[in-house]
Order: C-alpha cells, then sequence, then structure tokens
C-alpha cells in the first residue's frame, strides 16, 4: 500500500482569498468574523484536496494570518511588553505590521527561500504561558471532516535559534523556560486522539550547526518524544541535508525523521544509521520549493536507492519542504504558453504527483489505472520535451562555453579596485538603496487602467518611465552615493 505525506500545504487560497480578506479587514472594509469565515472555508477546501489526491498525512496547524514563527510565539506566550497592552487579534497583528503606538516585530527570510517571518523577541525576566487554542481548535475543524490530521509544529530549538533576546542574552539559554511549554502542549494533543502524529519542524538542525546547538537535540526529543505513547513525533527537516542531527535523533523515541533528498542528498549518507534504528524516514522527495513537473522515473531511482536501506514498511514519501513556497494552481494560469505551461507543476499538481510517485514506488506500474498510466506517461515526455527544448537549450551558447578558456581577470582585485575608485569616486562607505522603492496609488492606478485596456501600452509604459525619473531624480537630491 502507498504512503504519501505533505509537509504543508499554502494558506493564501487558489484565488488569494486570504490577501483580499486581510487587506479588507486592515482598511476597515470588512469585519474580523468575515475573515474568520474566509480563513474557515479555506482551512476547510486544502484539507479535502489533500484527502482527494490520496495524501495519507494531512496537516492542521500549518494555517496561518500572518506567519506561523509569529503563531508559536502568541502559542508561548511571548509577547513583547510594547504590546501587552493589546488582545486577541489586534495585538496579534500589531505585533506582525506595528500600530500608531508601537514599531513592528523584525521580519527576515526563512532560511534560503523568500518567504520572511516575524522574529519572536525573548528575554530572561519574561513569563511564558501556553495557549493551544487555535491549535485545538484547526485539529477539530478537521475531524469534523472525518480528517485525523498530523499536527504541525515549529520545534523549540529552531524557534529559539530563530529569535532574538531582548536583554542581548542567547536565545538557546531559554530552552529550559521553553521546553516545559512543548511537553505541556504534546500532553494537551495527547488527549485528542487515541493516536496522533505530531510534526516538529527543526530546519534548523539542516545548517552547519556549532555544537551549541547539538547539544540540545538529544536531550530535548528524549524528553518531548517520551511525553506520551500515543503521540507519534516526527521531527521534520528541510533545505538541506541533518546528517548530525540524525545520528542524534535515533536515539531518542522520535517516530519518525523526515529528511530532504531533494536539495539535501547528502542525507544518503545517514540511511545506515537509520537502517539500524526502528525510525520511519519521512522522504522528502517531491520539491517543495520550485515549479517544475517532477520527474517521475528519476524520483523513482532515488527512491529504490533509499529502498536499499529502509524497509518498504518504515518508508513514506513526501514534498521536500511545505508547497507554501510554490504557486497554488496551473488552473488559473490561461495565458501561459501551452509548451512551458506543460513542464509546470504548483501546489495541487505536486499532491498529483506524490500521489503517483508513491503508487509506482510501492505497488508498480502495473498497479496504475488506465488515468494514472496516462498522467505518468505524459510526465516522462514532458520531461524529455523540457530536457531538448530550444527555448532554455541554445546550442550557440553551449558552442560558446566550450570554447572559452579565460576563466580569471586580467588583474587582481587591489589593481582593480584603485581603479574603480579613481573612476566612479565612491567614498568608502557609499549610501545606496536596495531598490523595490513602493508602489504608490498612482502607480497601482496605471497598471489597472492598462489591464483593463483603458489605456495603451505606450501610455502606461510613459508613465512608468516618468515614476522611475522621479524615483532616481529623489535618490540625487537626498545625495545618495
Amino acid at each position: 500500500m502507498s504512503k504519501n505525506y505533505i509537509v504543508g500545504f499554502p494558506r493564501i487560497g487558489e484565488q488569494r482569498e486570504l490577501k483580499k480578506a486581510l487587506e479588507a479587514y486592515w482598511s476597515g472594509k470588512s469585519s474580523l468574523d468575515e475573515v474568520n469565515a474566509v480563513a474557515s472555508e479555506l482551512k476547510k477546501r486544502h484539507w479535502l484536496y489533500q484527502k482527494d489526491a490520496g495524501v495519507d498525512y494531512i496537516s492542521s496547524n500549518d494555517f496561518s494570518f500572518y506567519d506561523t514563527m509569529l503563531d508559536t510565539a502568541v502559542m508561548l506566550g511571548a509577547i513583547p511588553k510594547r504590546f501587552r497592552h493589546l488582545e486577541g487579534e489586534e495585538r496579534y497583528f500589531a505585533m506582525a505590521r506595528g500600530s500608531k503606538n508601537a514599531v513592528a516585530m523584525e521580519m527576515t527570510k526563512w532560511f534560503n527561500t523568500n518567504y520572511h517571518y516575524i522574529v519572536p523577541e525573548l528575554s530572561l525576566e519574561d513569563e511564558y504561558a501556553l495557549n493551544a487554542t487555535k491549535l485545538i481548535n484547526e485539529y477539530q475543524e478537521a475531524k469534523e471532516l472525518g480528517i485525523a490530521t498530523k499536527i504541525n509544529l515549529i520545534g523549540p530549538i529552531t524557534f529559539l535559534a530563530l529569535s532574538k533576546r531582548s536583554d542581548q542574552g542567547n536565545p538557546l539559554e531559554l530552552l529550559d523556560k521553553i521546553l516545559p511549554l512543548y511537553e505541556a502542549l504534546l500532553a494537551r494533543i495527547a488527549t485528542l486522539d487515541e493516536s496522533v502524529t505530531v510534526q516538529i519542524d527543526e530546519p534548523i538542525f539542516v545548517k552547519d550547526n556549532s555544537d551549541e546547538v547539538l547539544d540540545l537535540i538529544k536531550p530535548s526529543y528524549l524528553r518531548l518524544a517520551s511525553v506520551s505513547d500515543s503521540l507519534k513525533i516526527v521531527v521534520m527537516t528541510y533545505f538541506e541535508h541533518a546528517s548530525e542531527a540524525v545520528q542524534l535523533l535515533v536515539d531518542t523515541p522520535v517516530w519518525g525523521i523526515g529528511l530532504d533528498f531533494v536539495h539535501g542528498l547528502d542525507n544518503l549518507a545517514v540511511l545506515p544509521f537509520l537502517k539500524q534504528s526502528d525510525k520511519v524516514l519521512i522522504a522528502g522527495v517531491v520539491d517543495g520549493r520550485n515549479i517544475w513537473k517532477n520527474d517521475i522515473d528519476a524520483t523513482l531511482e532515488l527512491l529504490n536507492t533509499i529502498g536499499e536501506s529502509i524497509p518498504s514498511e518504515r518508508l513514506i514519501t513526501s514534498t521536500s519542504c511545505s508547497l507554501l513556497h510554490v504557486p497554488y494552481s496551473l488552473k488559473y494560469e490561461k495565458k501561459m504558453e501551452a509548451e512551458i505551461k506543460n513542464w509546470l507543476s504548483y501546489a495541487v499538481e505536486k499532491l498529483d504527483e506524490l500521489a503517483l510517485i508513491s503508487q509506482l514506488y510501492f505497488e508498480g506500474v502495473e498497479s496504475l489505472n488506465n488515468a494514472q498510466l496516462a498522467a505518468y506517461k505524459a510526465n516522462q515526455q514532458a520531461v524529455k520535451e523540457r530536457q531538448n527544448s530550444s527555448k532554455i537549450h541554445n546550442p550557440k551558447v553551449a558552442e560558446r562555453l566550450e570554447k572559452l578558456e579565460k576563466f580569471e581577470r586580467d588583474e587582481a582585485y587591489e589593481t582593480r579596485i584603485v581603479k574603480q575608485r579613481e573612476k566612479l569616486n565612491y567614498p568608502d562607505l557609499a549610501t545606496t538603496t536596495i531598490g523595490s522603492f513602493p508602489q504608490t496609488a498612482q502607480v497601482r492606478q496605471a497598471r489597472r487602467a492598462f489591464k483593463q485596456g483603458d489605456i495603451e501600452k505606450e501610455a502606461y509604459e510613459e508613465q512608468m518611465k516618468a515614476y522611475i525619473q522621479e524615483s532616481v531624480a529623489f535618490q540625487e537630491a537626498i545625495g545618495l552615493d
């Protein structure tokens, strides 16, 4: 029997319903009840999409109004002082976006993705308290649909490592304050059902970690995985290999370990450690970060390699990470060239890819029905066409590259920098911007008019050129280098 697993699913909605609902609420055009109604509908729709696609492990608590790191901070009671006079959603959104009297919390990139998370603010003097209402409500919402979800959590070590201390200390030193809250949370989750799978995301384990992080892994998960026999604890990693962490986790009572075999092929090196353990391997073999169709045959070869070490009863196929990082569905790509569209796979399509890969690996090609077999052959054809398409493979460029012989500059950096300073006359500490100037109301209005056909392309481009000139003139006027 095939087994498949989705690390997480997009929350924005196929028509960006969540974004639109939140913007309407923030601008005072709708109520919080209306936002909650949209959220409930989206969660229901996303759970049913996954169920209909044959996903065995569907997530709850991967939905968020803003960010899961922010949600985790709220769940743990990690509320900065400047927001404590507020309550509920007003406080939540103020933490994310700021208010008249308080600056928003910092936002920064989530590892090497373009997703940005809210950075929790912690201190030794703060007292933290668990509030699991959101998590429990979402599990029960799914249960009413007949879906027993796995529950997604940001792990305690990742949460602390990506936080900052308002008192200038090391966030990891607060583990003794945070870990008991996670134990209490898991104990509460254990009461929800006879058996509950809990996915604890620890992407911090994939970095080249210091002993400071590595030393926390085993004692933390000895405690967390021992809270209740009714919990199946999965430690999920992604974006790179987690070799060092795996060697520590196999000596804890966790049920499963999730590894990214798309962006972390070095994870193959730790399969012998997993083989000797009793752990279930959640093998991330469908790329959750890019938009290209999965090469199913190549993935089956990878799974066969993994299967030489891990028996099928301890192997589950999965996405490499949450599908949050890809667009929602191809069905809304109405203007895209057909050839290119045929190479792509978004979140909804990746559900079908994963189900097909899982069935092929666990049950064989002979188990496919006619529609599945056609989908498999279409995948093989699409992969082949992309590999040979002149749209991405230019023989003339390849020929020029083959003829390249010079791979070093004529002059050393020390010589080049002197000439650059003489020519450009930049100061030692130049001031500039990263670009990305905000869209003004006039720019949005012009873009909308162009899309609706109210103005011609030439008129639209002239307006954009004028805005660019205005932006450059402003930078010159304030003295940027």
